[in-house]
């Protein structure tokens, strides 16, 4: 389990609940198994003849819609820090998570973060985030945990 959402893609192509629901109900088993576990009492949120069929009536429902919504926001509260849970810019019909690039922009321009290409360059009293990226377009996020020692937040390639 982690405590963050993946960065990338979860459902693509549709805005049908019932391809969106399996994606979102999976995202949350992998960060958050407690919420996964609750959302799932008594069978879970899907009515047993609409897992059956793509086709049932509940799939246009405003249940249906409701719970896809509730996930949503959910979901939203697990995206890594400068991240989102949502659609890709560009893609309504791409859902995941992923890198809000002018938020970090912003924390660059406001002092927050740090760009670095090596991790020897950032002083030794840094205390903000630092943002190591590459020329090949690589970027990972790193925090100061509580010994001072940088961690890795997330990354991408």
């Amino acid at each position: 389990m982690s405590e963050y959402l993946d960065i990338g893609v979860m459902s693509e192509g549709t805005h049908r609940p019932q391809d969106l629901l399996p994606a979102l109900l999976g995202a949350l088993r992998d960060v958050d198994s407690t919420a996964y576990a609750q959302t799932m009492v008594n069978g879970g949120i899907i009515p047993a003849h609409a897992q059956e069929d793509d086709d049932a009536e509940w799939w246009d429902s405003e249940d249906a819609s409701g719970h896809v919504d509730a996930l949503f926001d959910t979901l939203s509260e697990y995206a890594p820090p400068y991240c989102y849970f949502g659609s890709l810019e560009g893609d309504g019909a791409c859902f995941g998570c992923f890198i809000n690039w002018d938020s970090i922009n912003e924390a660059i321009l406001d002092g927050d973060m740090l760009k670095v290409s090596d991790l020897s360059e950032v002083p030794d009293d840094w205390d903000g985030e630092v943002l190591h990226s590459n020329d090949h377009g690589n970027a990972t996020l790193y925090a100061r945990d509580m010994d001072q020692e940088f961690r890795e937040v997330w990354a991408i390639v």
